[in-house]
């Protein structure tokens, strides 16, 4: 027989009416991370407000047990308009799991006091002062995007978005 499990680490999701659905109880970090973000690619399909993953220590009694290891939002993707958007609170970090989209922002890994956001369908990337100044910049992005409409993109106005 294998080792004991010592701990065990839940996803799970909250939906916007308040129930929580557990997306299972895994053995390691890894696999419940993996299972949370292939669910999170489908969250356009439900109403979420939230998800979290948890570590729970086996054996022990009371709150001491449970560790919180992350907890994320769902907001509207200030690029696609999709309520796919899963921003990290407590990270600073945030990303589309919308299909074709993959907008995200984080942290500067070298310079704290930037935050970097971009798209990688067009490269995109820009670096901003604030968290506020990079889902601006995203909002933007997302609105020059829409205005030209469901045509297909030019080089010349790919390249300008890319150049700005």
């Amino acid at each position: 027989m294998g080792e004991p499990v010592s701990r065990v680490f839940v996803p799970s999701v909250t939906e916007d009416d308040g129930g929580t659905i557990g997306l299972g109880c895994f053995s390691t970090e890894d696999t419940a991370w993996q299972v949370l973000r292939a669910f999170l690619k489908k969250s356009e399909q439900m109403l979420l407000n939230s998800c979290s993953v948890v570590v729970w220590d086996v054996d022990i009694v009371g709150e001491d047990a449970m560790t919180v290891l992350s907890t994320m939002e769902c907001r509207d993707c200030p690029v696609c308009g999709r309520r796919t958007f899963w921003i990290d609170v407590d990270n600073f970090s945030a990303l589309c799991h919308g299909s074709a989209c993959s907008a995200w922002i984080e942290e500067n890994t070298v310079d704290p006091e930037i935050i970097d956001c971009g798209w990688p369908t067009i490269r995109f990337l820009k670096q901003n002062k604030s968290i506020e100044e990079a889902v601006e910049s995203l909002f933007k992005l997302g609105d020059r995007l829409k205005a030209v409409g469901e045509e297909r993109m030019s080089e010349a106005n790919a390249e300008s978005l890319i150049e700005e």
